[in-house]
C-alpha cells in the first residue's frame, strides 16, 4: 500500500502549472508510519527528525508537519498532512484540533459513501422499476389484443366490434351521417369441415378474412362476428352504396378456391345490408340496444339471401319484420 499526499507547501504553491505528488511507502517515513501504526504523527523539526524522509524538492521541503490518519469505520482511507514551512510552528492545539478533524472527515467521507450507495442502489431499483413497467406495459398491450382480437383470423372480434362502432353509431343517429351494416355467413361452411377436417374449415376462414381486410377501406370496422360470420360497418355508406360493398366482397370470396384431398373447393357468401337511419325518437334509446336492432335487420337480410338461393345480397325492408 501507499499514501499519496499533497502538502501545504504544494497548496502555497497553487499558481504552479504542474505539482509533483509525494509518494509514500506503508511504514516508510512519518506518513508512511501515520498509516502503519494508524496513529497521528508529529514532526516539529522535519530537518533535524529522523523519522522524516525528505522526498521534497528544496523549495517545498516543511519545517514542520502533522500526520493524522483518516479512518472510515475501520478502514484507512488516507492520511491527511498538515505541513508549515517553518520549524516548531504547530502547538498541541493544532494537534487536538486535527484529532477531531479527522473523525469528522471520516464521518464525512462514511456519510459520501452511503449517499453514493444508496444512489446506486436507487438508481439499479428505478431501472428494474422501469423494466417491470415496460414489461406490463408490454403484456397490458397484449392482453387487450388477445381481449379484442380473434385467434384464428386475426380479425377484431364481436367484443371490440361493439367498441368501435358505438361512436360512429351515435353520430348517424344524431347528425344523420350514413352508416350501412353488412351482416356476411358463409353457405354450406359445415360440409367442408365434416368432408376435409376443421384444418380445412380453419384455412377457410382465414382466407376469407384476408379477402375481406383487402377489400374494406381503412376506415370501416371489420370483425368476425361468431363461427362462419362476418360482420363489416361502412361509414359514410347509404344502402345503394352498401350494395355495391357487398356485391364486391361477394364475388370475391366467390373466386376463393382451394385443394383439400386432391378435391377442388370453393364457396360462397350470402350477405345482408341494412342502412342505419337518423330517427329523432331513436335518440333517447340506449345505443347498444340499437346497435343490436340494426344488426338483427341485416340479419334478417342475410337469412333472406340464403331463403332466395343462397350466393348474393340482399337489403333489408320492413317487410322482413
Amino acid at each position: 500500500m501507499s499514501i499519496k499526499v499533497l502538502t501545504h507547501q504544494e497548496s502555497v504553491s497553487a499558481k504552479k502549472e504542474k505539482r509533483n505528488s509525494v509518494v509514500f511507502q506503508m511504514g516508510e517515513g512519518l506518513i508512511g508510519r501515520a498509516a502503519e501504526k494508524e496513529e497521528s504523527q508529529y514532526c516539529s523539526d522535519c530537518l533535524n527528525d529522523k523519522r522524516f524522509i525528505n522526498k521534497y524538492a528544496d523549495d517545498e521541503m516543511p519545517g514542520s508537519i502533522i500526520s493524522v490518519p483518516v479512518k472510515v469505520g475501520s478502514e484507512l482511507f488516507g492520511i491527511l498532512n498538515v505541513s508549515h514551512s517553518d520549524a516548531h510552528y504547530f502547538s498541541d492545539w493544532h494537534i487536538r484540533l486535527l484529532e477531531i478533524y479527522k473523525n469528522m472527515l471520516g464521518q464525512l467521507i462514511a456519510n459520501f459513501r452511503l449517499f453514493k450507495e444508496m444512489d446506486q442502489r436507487i438508481s439499479e431499483k428505478t431501472q428494474h422499476l422501469e423494466k417491470a413497467l415496460e414489461e406490463a406495459e408490454i403484456l397490458k398491450e397484449r392482453y387487450e389484443n388477445l381481449s379484442m382480437v380473434d385467434s384464428l383470423t386475426k380479425l377484431y372480434n364481436r367484443r371490440f366490434f361493439y367498441e368501435q362502432i358505438a361512436v360512429p353509431f351515435a353520430k348517424t343517429l344524431r347528425y344523420g351521417d350514413p352508416l350501412c351494416l353488412l351482416l356476411l355467413d358463409l353457405d354450406a361452411f359445415k360440409r367442408i369441415n365434416d368432408a376435409y377436417g376443421h384444418h380445412a374449415g380453419d384455412k377457410v376462414l382465414i382466407d376469407v378474412a384476408n379477402t375481406l381486410k383487402e377489400t374494406v377501406r381503412g376506415g370501416d370496422v371489420l370483425a368476425r362476428f361468431g363461427g362462419e360470420e362476418f360482420v363489416v360497418a361502412f361509414s359514410n355508406t347509404d344502402n345503394d352504396k352498401g350494395l355495391v360493398f357487398a356485391e364486391r366482397i361477394r364475388k370475391a370470396i366467390e373466386l376463393l378456391r382451394w385443394n383439400f384431398d386432391g378435391h377442388e373447393v370453393a364457396i360462397s357468401a350470402s350477405i345482408g345490408v341494412c342502412c342505419v337511419l337518423c330517427q329523432k325518437n331513436n335518440l333517447e334509446d340506449n345505443t347498444e340496444h340499437l346497435i343490436d336492432t340494426y344488426i338483427h335487420y341485416a340479419d334478417l337480410a342475410m337469412y333472406a339471401a340464403k331463403a332466395r338461393g343462397k350466393n348474393q345480397v340482399a337489403v333489408f325492408n320492413k317487410e322482413m319484420l
